[in-house]
This record gives structure tokens, sequence and C-alpha cells, in this order.
């Protein structure tokens, strides 16, 4: 061998060892750069599981909420019902005694009449009582010595208690006994609340 072909196999040993190194350093470049893409990739992949998850947590939690919201107001409009009936109940077991009249009707519509009396002016007046009372508060207005200034006695559609106005309209005072209770109860319904519900 030659002292050319020495160095041209030496020349060509190191260009292909030059070459060789060159692909490696190319290679190992190449498998840290896909490395480096894929642990990006995963990172992205994992971050993007995270978002869903989050986004899937949040989705339930917020029906959850709206399931728990909705149960809420079906319970409270069940217990207003509830409630309403029970008052509703006491109002009409009121009522009905009021119906019965097991009390001194004459006495009672003589206070009713005289309250009203103190409120309206000294004029002329109608007074209004339900069908029964009728004759009892013609009775009344004698042994007050008030036919002067009572013109009429009308039938009011009420289950009892007077209404009283002045002859001309202007005047009007309602003892009739249902104005009377829904009164009182606009006073005492908290109060019942209060002793039935803990409100």
């Amino acid at each position: 061998m030659s002292a050319e072909e020495t160095a041209f196999e030496r020349v060509s040993k190191a260009i292909l060892d030059k070459a060789r190194a060159e692909a490696e350093e190319i290679l190992n470049k190449a498998r840290k750069e896909a490395e480096e893409i894929i642990n990006k990739a995963k990172l992205r992949r994992r971050q993007e599981q995270k978002k869903e998850e989050a986004k899937i947590i949040n989705d339930a939690k917020r029906k959850a909420k709206a399931v728990i919201v909705k149960a809420l107001l079906k319970v409270r409009r069940e217990q207003t019902e509830v409630k309403k009936k029970i008052v509703d109940n006491i109002v009409n077991r009121v009522r009905e005694n009021l119906e019965k009249r097991n009390f001194d009707v004459s006495e009672s519509l003589r206070k009713l009449l005289s309250e009203a009396l103190r409120t309206l002016p000294q004029s002329d007046l109608i007074i209004y009582v339900s069908k029964a009372d009728i004759d009892t508060i013609k009775k009344i207005v004698k042994e007050m010595k008030l036919e002067a200034r009572v013109k009429d006695v009308r039938e009011a559609n009420i289950i009892g208690g007077i209404i009283v106005e002045t002859v001309d309209g202007k005047f009007r005072v309602d003892n009739s006994y249902e104005t009377r209770l829904e009164m009182v109860l606009s006073r005492l319904l908290p109060e019942i609340s209060k002793e039935l519900f803990g409100e």
C-alpha cells in the first residue's frame, strides 16, 4: 500500500468519523428535541386534562347548587302552604264562632254602634247590619234615642256587626265582624306565626 492510499484511507476514515460524529450529534440533538416535544405535549395534555376536570367539577358543582336551590325553594313553598293552611284553619274557626253567635249579639252591636257614633260627625245616618240583626239594631236605636238621627236601617251582606255611614256617603265606619277580624288578624298574625312556627 502506497503512502497515497494510506493518506486517502486516513482522510476517508477521518471524514467518515467526522460524519458519524456529526450524525450522532444530530441524532442526539433530535432525540433531545423529540423528548422535549413529547414532554411538552404530555404537560399540555395534563394541563388540558386538569382544565377539563376542573370544568367538569365546576359544572357538577353548579348543577348541584341549582338542584339544592330548587329543593330549598320547593321546601319553603310547601312550608308556606302548610303555614297558610294552619292560619286559614284558625281564621275559619273564628269565623264559624262569629256565625254561631254564641255571645250577646245585642251588647256587641250596641258597643260597635257607640264606637261608630264617636267617630262620625253629627249628621243623619244609615246603618247596615246582617239580615238577622235588623230587628235587634232597630231596638237599640230606640233604646239609645237615635231615631231622629238614624234615617234608615238596611241589610248588608255581612256575618254580623255594623256599618254606619252618613246619608251623603262622605263618612263611613265599618265595624262589621269581618272588617274587625281582618284588623285583629293583621296585628296578631305575626305573633301567631311566631308562636306557632318560631318566626
